[in-house]
């Protein structure tokens, strides 16, 4: 998503309103502001279907919003939207002078994400890269709030991977390799993928971290409870 030469535009206009969130789309190469049509502006914001109506034709690129005080975290309410409408979003907080995005159309480099759980978390790290390198597609998973996963009820991956085309293997050694792993818990809570087979190379992303490779073995393969690979891989 490129709204690099935007960004004057975009602040001066949340900056002409700090008390309440501002909005508009990105499209064609141009900012379009509309009307927050949020009833509590000082804390959310809404756009119009007729907004993006008339946009639609010109071609959205993105959601831009700006966020009041020094909140520089999306909220739960962002994040189930912009996976609604599956656009890229941009907010600017205008306390921080900060910029942050998000992305639920797949389009985001694998490592230096954000932590932004429910589109940049680990499953979602391995969704992209699953429909990105081999054209497959993973059924995307409600998220709840953060930590969840710390509860023995929540078995995202345990309950899901087979109905997904995983099926397990003994070795970790093909591209697109699965690693389900206990991190802190007695059951699988967090997910890696295989990048480079020849270098133990795969891809994660943790908690409150940017999505980063890391060379699998040591403290990575003490907590793995599955290795995975997908049917359409298995030769």
């Amino acid at each position: 998503m490129n709204y690099q030469g935007l960004k004057d535009e975009l602040r001066a206009y949340a900056q002409s309103t700090p008390e309440e969130e501002v909005c508009g789309i990105i499209a064609g190469g141009q900012f379009f502001p509309c009307a927050n049509i949020h009833p509590f502006p000082s804390k959310n914001f809404g756009i119009s279907a007729k907004d993006y109506a008339r946009l639609e034709e010109i071609g959205i690129e993105a959601v831009f919003h700006s966020h009041t005080g020094f909140n520089n975290q999306f909220s739960r309410h962002d994040i189930v939207s912009c996976k609604a409408i599956n656009l890229p979003w941009v907010m600017y907080c205008v306390g921080t002078n900060s910029w942050h995005e998000m992305d639920p159309t797949g389009g985001a480099f694998y490592l230096e994400r954000p932590w932004i759980y429910g589109v940049y978390d680990c499953y979602g790290l391995v969704r992209d890269y699953f429909n990105k390198e081999f054209g497959i597609l993973l059924d995307d998973y409600e998220r709840g709030e953060e930590f969840e996963w710390k509860s023995s009820e929540w078995r995202m991956f345990e309950k899901n991977f087979k109905g997904q085309g995983f099926v397990e293997v003994d070795k970790l050694q093909k591209r697109g390799d699965i690693v389900l792993m206990q991190l802190q818990a007695d059951f699988p809570n967090h997910v890696g993928v295989l990048h480079s087979p020849e270098r133990n190379i795969f891809y994660q992303h943790l908690l409150g971290r940017l999505s980063e490779a890391n060379v699998y073995g040591g403290y990575w393969q003490k907590c793995t409870a599955k290795i995975l690979r997908h049917k359409e891989l298995v030769q």
